[in-house]
């Protein structure tokens, strides 16, 4: 369930701009926002258009994946961890390739041994076992 709902809040992520720039539009009151609105829109665009792309077109080729618990199984040894910022998914480098994980559910370390269970189009990980 964590990868809907991780899934559901990227979306939120990256489209939050439109539900800002409704709320500006009702507010007739104040013309320098729509001047910032011009330079910012575009640019908006462009974030919206490779977060799309990168990470929720990815999500939503799993979701059939998810649905039938077809997963991908990898077997490897954890080289580094990069922690997630606001609305980017922590991953890790397992032999040289990179996997997404929910730290809430799924926890991992440095050096450690893992199997992984993840999904095939966007390398999100469902499930983790240590290799001793």
């Amino acid at each position: 369930m964590d990868f809907i709902i991780d899934t559901l809040f990227q979306m939120f992520f990256c489209f939050f701009w439109v539900i800002g720039l409704v709320i500006i539009l009702f507010d007739k009151k104040n013309r320098k926002k729509y001047i910032c609105l011009t330079f910012l829109i575009p640019l908006l665009m462009v974030w919206s258009s490779y977060s799309y792309i990168n990470i929720l077109k990815p999500r939503f080729s799993d979701i059939s994946y998810y649905i039938d618990k077809n997963y991908e199984v990898s077997i490897g040894k954890c080289n580094t961890i990069k922690g997630g910022s606001r609305g980017m998914t922590p991953s890790f480098i397992l032999d040289e390739n990179t996997y997404y994980y929910n730290p809430r559910f799924n926890k991992i370390s440095e050096g450690n041994s893992y199997k992984l269970k993840y999904l095939p189009n966007s390398k999100y990980v469902i499930d983790t076992e240590i290799i001793k």
